[in-house]
């Protein structure tokens, strides 16, 4: 199946949910239920708050689906909501004072179980390192690499859901990459 009849069916979903018929929509929420769910814990690294996140996201795209497009990809107006609800929750925290500043690396950072015990405190240590620095990029930077990386979206959908440019986004990641090589100390910051 080609991923353009995959949002053929997205969209004909989403108009067959926004005229009352609540499987369609159940077929939504379970399709997308677990990438959003990842994209919320590699913000947070909590698991309680992603499912809220989760669950917000679906209530609020229920609740706007008039508003969707059907000219755009699903997924891509999804994750936006997503985003903006991760976003605004993150601003509570800071206005409560009980930041919650950890953020996720790619999933490809883990430690192979083969390892010994001395690699596996390396591995980590260099992983905590690079979650450091990520967590300390400003949200412009942090967005776009964690959708990249920690989702594996494609450079349009992530311009997409952060509404700028393609180039715009090719370039954020690229200073991000940048910030945190620099950040790590690992020489010039080129990457």
């Amino acid at each position: 199946m080609s991923t353009e009849r995959l949002f053929d069916d997205d969209a004909e979903r989403a108009g067959q949910a926004l005229g009352g018929d609540t499987e369609a929509f159940g077929a939504l929420v379970a399709k997308y239920q677990g990438p959003i769910y990842r994209y919320a814990l590699h913000f947070f690294r909590n698991p309680t708050r992603a499912e809220d996140i989760v669950q917000d996201t679906f209530l609020r795209a229920y609740r706007f689906l008039h508003t969707y497009d059907p000219a755009r990809k699903f997924s891509t107006w999804l994750y936006a909501i997503a985003r903006n609800l991760c976003i605004d929750r993150q601003r509570e925290d800071v206005r409560r004072s009980q930041v919650d500043v950890e953020s996720v690396a790619p999933r490809h950072l883990t430690a192979a179980p083969s390892q010994g015990p001395h690699q596996l405190l390396e591995e980590r240590e260099n992983r905590d390192r690079l979650l450091g620095a990520i967590r300390d990029l400003p949200e412009k930077y942090r967005a776009p690499i964690l959708l990249c990386y920690a989702e594996g979206l494609a450079y349009q959908d992530i311009s997409e859901i952060l509404g700028i440019s393609l180039n715009n986004t090719k370039i954020r990641i690229h200073r991000a990459k940048k910030m945190i090589l620099k950040s790590l100390g690992d020489g010039d910051g080129e990457p």
